[in-house]
């Protein structure tokens, strides 16, 4: 035995196996720092190192050499890391594409003739093992590079204020008592009633009529100027409009959840209160969590970590491809489902609480994917993100249309004081995803605002969803925010 391990761990010193198994994870990190938390990498981190070790360990006592294994064992992670995109790439080109009961098992047999003359070779790999070392350690470096410049630059951001300055101040003569709860809810990708009608032929006028018979006022000709879901709502949430700023930047981030309208209110003693989506988990999550009183999120535990947009990319780049949904697919059901259920309940609860509060919840419905039924019914995953066939966006849309004048309805009834509410889409159905759409109609917005006290007559049928808060602030708390121009 003891001659058997000198024989295996005689020969040059080798170590880029569990380098080349954490590569793979932290370039995708890397790749999507601004969107991604690093919670969501430690995991698949730690399996990837992990089994790289068992089977380099197992495949070093088989060849009787360390660095044998080792070539064998790189050669491994790099048909495991790169089938999906090898599969996915066949799909692209159009070329003949076999089926995966017959492509994972031919790959996995070529790996195995690569293992056999491995094995036969008189070499040592001492050359080889050397020159893969640089590469793997270079490869780590770059990437530990950039995600430590990231997280740099990100706490210089971080040692700034990290709320913006408003330039204006609310008067704090009302009585904590009186101040009315507020709620802003934002429904994903919501069509304006008009685009219902003209192009998934669905008259939503029930709805809207129904929310008017509530007491709300719905701007039907109100829009949106932008298309993407963090500067849509940063533009709401701060009273300005952000065209040159970077939709997807960490900066845009920071906006949403250190907003104007946040530090204001919570400067006039409401407690911050949101409910995250699923497209939320990652740095958007982090500074929610940081800045809110309260943060809700299906997401961020659970089964929500093995179904965020991270794992599922990551995962289908792999051999795990065919099995993932199945290995899943229940949970990644679940989870979609769960997280917008999980919601709408818990929104009607908060005006149980004590204290003025304002909630913000991001609700991601009727957006993609599509498991919800107009009844709620469960969706088959073959057609979660089935754009083509719009019965599906359309089903989304009427559940989530009855669920939220459920929603509704709880807030108004339990509310000691006549609550405002905001229900607004960020955009509208985008051409990328709707091509059965005008090329605009993602500018066409739901907008539905229930401001009790308020003269309905004074508001404008197009005001733009940026002024929403310049129109709170101003008529209940005293301030002097004039509306921007409509875009």
């Amino acid at each position: 035995m003891k001659q058997r391990l000198e024989a295996i761990f005689k020969g040059p010193v080798v170590f880029y196996p569990l380098l080349f198994a954490a590569f793979p994870i932290l370039f995708l990190y890397a790749y999507n720092i601004n969107e991604t938390s690093a919670s969501q990498m430690w995991l698949p981190l730690a399996i990837s190192v992990a089994a790289a070790l068992v089977l380099w360990a197992t495949l070093s006592l088989i060849l009787r050499s360390l660095a044998k294994a080792g070539l064998a064992t790189a050669i491994f992670l790099l048909f495991f890391f790169s089938y999906g995109r090898f599969y996915d790439a066949l799909e692209t080109w159009g070329a003949f594409v076999p089926k995966h009961a017959y492509l994972l098992p031919g790959m996995l047999f070529f790996w195995g003739y690569c293992v056999y003359f491995i094995s036969r070779a008189k070499r040592d790999f001492r050359i080889t093992t050397r020159i893969l070392n640089i590469i793997a350690v270079a490869l780590i470096a770059i990437n530990l590079f950039n995600i430590a410049s990231y997280q740099v630059r990100l706490a210089r951001l971080s040692g700034a204020t990290p709320g913006n300055s408003t330039g204006q101040t609310a008067s704090n003569s009302t009585k904590p008592s009186a101040l009315p709860d507020i709620y802003f809810i934002i429904l994903d990708e919501y069509a304006n009633p008009d685009t219902m009608k003209e192009y998934y032929y669905y008259d939503n006028s029930q709805f809207i009529n129904s929310l008017r018979d509530r007491g709300f006022f719905v701007a039907l000709g109100s829009r949106t100027s932008s298309s993407v879901t963090p500067r849509a709502m940063a533009q709401v949430l701060n009273m300005e409009y952000l065209f040159d700023d970077q939709p997807w930047s960490d900066a845009m981030y920071r906006k949403v959840a250190y907003s104007k309208a946040a530090e204001l209110l919570k400067a006039q003693g409401y407690q911050y209160i949101v409910f995250g989506d699923g497209g939320d988990v990652g740095r958007w999550e982090s500074y929610m969590q940081d800045n809110a009183d309260l943060y809700f999120n299906y997401f961020v535990s659970g089964a929500g970590r093995w179904v965020s947009q991270f794992q599922e990319v990551l995962w289908s780049t792999t051999m795990l491809q065919p099995f993932y949904y199945h290995l899943v697919g229940s949970q990644y059901e679940s989870a979609y489902r769960r997280v917008i259920l999980y919601t709408l309940e818990h929104l009607k609860k908060i005006p149980e609480m004590e204290g003025p509060k304002f909630v913000f919840a991001h609700i991601g419905c009727p957006h993609d994917p599509y498991v919800f039924g107009p009844g709620g019914e469960d969706i088959p995953s073959q057609y979660w993100y089935n754009r083509s066939d719009r019965q599906f966006y359309l089903g989304q849309y009427i559940f989530i249309s009855t669920e939220i004048g459920k929603v509704i309805d709880a807030l108004l009834e339990k509310s000691k004081v006549p609550p405002i509410i905001i229900v607004q889409s960020d955009h509208g159905p985008r051409p990328a995803y709707h091509p059965e759409c005008g090329p605009y109609e993602w500018k066409k917005i739901l907008n539905a605002m229930y401001l009790p006290g308020m003269d309905y007559d004074e508001l404008s049928n197009n005001i733009s969803s940026v002024n929403t808060f310049r129109l709170i602030f101003s008529h209940y708390f005293g301030a002097d925010y004039p509306l921007l121009p409509n875009d």
